[in-house]
């Protein structure tokens, strides 16, 4: 009960309210030019775009009650528009899709303490990287249909689609996303075995705080249209962002205070779980 002490104080401590608010905002102005990017990328090497703009949709779909429908229109329209980007206009798109991944980079580094902060280059070109293989999770659904296929042609019937519906799929891709964020970003050595702890409570946490979510809409969403109007699924959008990114912090701050926990038995030194040792 003690290490749940220190990570409730520490997750007050480190204002990780604040800086949810800031990937949130972040968040909003990378949607676009994060999923442009994403779309892009499964086209050029993967050859499709459509299965990884369709996961993107499914993501949005499921969390907003309502605007979906003039939500994903627009999406849609934008994407239908990239082809006439320029150079720098790309450029500028690749910029500001890993603006996100600054925050939360910013924000991991104040949870696992880095004493120092990579420069504004090595940042970007790892928000790029980062990029990249979150679109190949998103391709994930593709890959398993393909397989699924290429057993039927042997005489093998294994259902593997349907296992794309499951909340266990959604677990594990959430999971690994959070793995592989945690392990990468911050500029502190970051142990696999306590990232995939915190990458069990960022799953699970996502599943609880949709359902919280879309318990509090049915009650609320009434008073959301009458004060937003069609902007309701912008707000909606941001404050749902806003709930993911204080679960994704206080999944960080679990594993950090776990690793200093471990740490701290191994080397023989004072453990969070005893201090006055």
């Amino acid at each position: 009960m003690r290490i749940i002490g220190r990570i409730l104080k520490s997750f007050f401590d480190d204002d990780c309210f604040s800086m949810s608010a800031n990937i949130a905002f972040c968040a909003l102005l990378a949607i676009v030019p994060l999923t442009m990017i994403m779309v892009s990328i499964a086209g050029y090497f993967l050859g499709s775009s459509g299965d990884v703009f369709q996961q993107i949709v499914n993501g949005i779909m499921g969390v907003l009650p309502v605007g979906r429908e003039e939500f994903i229109a627009n999406m849609r329209s934008l994407m239908e528009q990239r082809s006439s980007l320029g150079i720098i206009g790309v450029v500028f798109l690749v910029f500001i899709a890993t603006i996100l991944v600054g925050s939360i980079e910013r924000a991991f580094d104040t949870v696992f303490r880095s004493v120092k902060r990579r420069n504004f280059f090595h940042s970007r070109l790892i928000g790029i990287a980062l990029i990249f293989w979150i679109t190949l999770l998103f391709f994930i659904p593709t890959m398993i249909r393909v397989l699924e296929g290429l057993l039927f042609r042997y005489g093998f019937d294994f259902p593997l689609s349907e296992f794309l519906t499951t909340d266990v799929f959604s677990f594990f891709v959430a999971f690994l996303a959070f793995l592989i964020g945690t392990v990468v970003i911050p500029n502190q050595k970051v142990y696999a075995r306590y990232a995939a702890i915190g990458g069990i409570v960022f799953a699970a946490g996502i599943g609880i705080a949709k359902f919280i979510f879309r318990w509090y809409m049915g009650i609320a969403i009434t008073r959301y249209n009458l004060i937003y109007g069609s902007f309701t699924a912008v707000v909606l959008f941001v404050v749902w962002t806003y709930y993911l990114a204080n679960v994704l912090l206080l999944s960080a701050e679990v594993v950090a205070q776990v690793q200093a926990w471990r740490r701290g038995q191994v080397n023989g030194q004072p453990s969070i779980s005893n201090p006055d040792v």
